[in-house]
């Protein structure tokens, strides 16, 4: 007997936020924690280490694309399996590498699965749940912040019972999670009616239309400049804070709070946008976000960042919602998969060149608040291409008609 389609919405959301936790948190943010204690096991410089975390974003940036063509193809489901697949080869490759090199080739292996699960996993949810995107996408990345949470519970807590081979231990229980998702996505999962239609390969818009689609690019420069600003704040506000007089433990407690407040505004964000509208919502937290960014620019001090990272933690996972949303209503659904594969490629394009930009501002012009500001910016930048997104209207024909409740 078919499942309601309500039910089936929380169920596969549901499945979407622990997918994101394994291919989001573990794979790729995790590595800021797990890094301190496989730098001592690998016995390897930060530079070198650097290096590392660079190749999982070039693993990402390198696939991210083609990891939306397949999916449009080949199907969402399939294109998933894969990617969780090749994450779960990353985890226990990471696991037992007996040397720089080869944790190289598996950090690039993590980086290739999670473009090949991420934006597919995205397309299928909101091609199921096309008058509901914003909340399925809101609660699928809320996985984020508990995976966040989860790392910096679990990485410290097995690295002081078991401190030379901890870092690996927590490797080995991400690759345990990423069996445990692959094995959830094979028996819920399935792909949504019309992607498995011989009329809707028919009807499917050439890739390069897409790309030169203007509607398109502009959400995309917008995802790219979030993703340039939200790298250089994550990697750099905790050290801003200290230089600037706050003490590790607080700075620390603030991130806790940035974490824990993250879960929650996708989801708010996603179900505001589905009822007033995606482009009113995406200029609100766009406004909120760049407010939030300036604050400690102008004061650097406990209150100044406390003000930050609550805004921040208010608007920016909800940011990433509306922008992923707002990129699949550009174009069709068959298009879908194709359209946020794009926009995502310019997110991974400023993330890999945020971080550079970021160090040489901080290290030859004034220090953090340069890069802050430059942050500001791009975040101004983006503001003003939101009032150019082209309003969408509710699809007209859901796959929940299509589908039997």
């Amino acid at each position: 007997m078919e499942m309601s389609q309500q039910k089936r919405m929380w169920i596969y959301s549901f499945i979407g936020m622990v997918t994101t936790i394994v291919v989001l948190a573990f794979a790729r943010l995790s590595y800021g924690v797990v890094l301190p204690f496989m730098r001592e096991g690998l016995q390897i410089t930060y530079k070198e280490a650097g290096i590392l975390g660079t190749v999982i974003s070039f693993g990402y940036l390198s696939m991210v694309v083609f990891a939306g063509i397949l999916a449009s193809k080949w199907g969402g489901k399939r294109t998933m399996l894969l990617g969780t697949m090749l994450v779960t080869v990353g985890f226990i490759g990471l696991t037992f590498t007996p040397s720089y090199g080869i944790a190289i080739l598996f950090m690039f292996v993590l980086g290739v699965g999670t473009a090949f699960t991420y934006t597919p996993l995205i397309s299928l949810l909101v091609a199921w749940f096309p008058t509901k995107k914003g909340l399925v996408i809101g609660l699928t990345t809320s996985g984020v912040g508990i995976g966040i949470l989860l790392t910096g519970v679990i990485v410290p807590y097995l690295s002081s019972i078991y401190p030379m081979s901890g870092w690996r231990y927590s490797w080995a229980l991400f690759s345990l999670a990423s069996l445990m998702v692959a094995f959830s996505m094979f028996l819920f999962i399935k792909n949504p009616p019309s992607s498995t239609t011989v009329n809707a390969k028919e009807e499917q818009t050439n890739p390069k239309e897409i790309y030169l689609n203007k509607d398109v690019i502009n959400v995309s420069l917008i995802y790219g400049v979030v993703g340039v600003a939200y790298i250089v704040q994550m990697l750099f506000v905790m050290s801003f804070m200290i230089e600037s007089g706050i003490s590790v433990t607080v700075a620390g407690q603030l991130m806790a709070l940035n974490g824990l407040l993250s879960i929650f505004t996708g989801p708010v964000w996603g179900h505001i946008s589905d009822r007033i509208g995606r482009k009113k919502s995406l200029i609100l937290t766009m406004a909120f976000t760049l407010t939030a960014m300036t604050i400690p620019i102008i004061f650097p001090t406990l209150i100044g960042f406390t003000l930050h990272i609550l805004l921040l933690s208010c608007t920016l996972t909800g940011l990433f919602t509306l922008v992923q949303a707002s990129s699949m209503d550009q174009v069709k659904p068959i298009d879908m998969p194709v359209a946020f594969s794009y926009a995502t490629f310019y997110f991974a394009v400023g993330q890999f060149i945020g971080p550079t930009i970021a160090g040489w501002l901080i290290d030859d012009f004034g220090g953090f608040q340069q890069a802050f500001l430059f942050s500001s910016i791009c975040l101004g930048i983006g503001l003003l291409l939101t009032f150019k997104v082209r309003s969408t209207e509710t699809p007209k024909v859901a796959v929940e008609s299509n589908v039997s409740g």
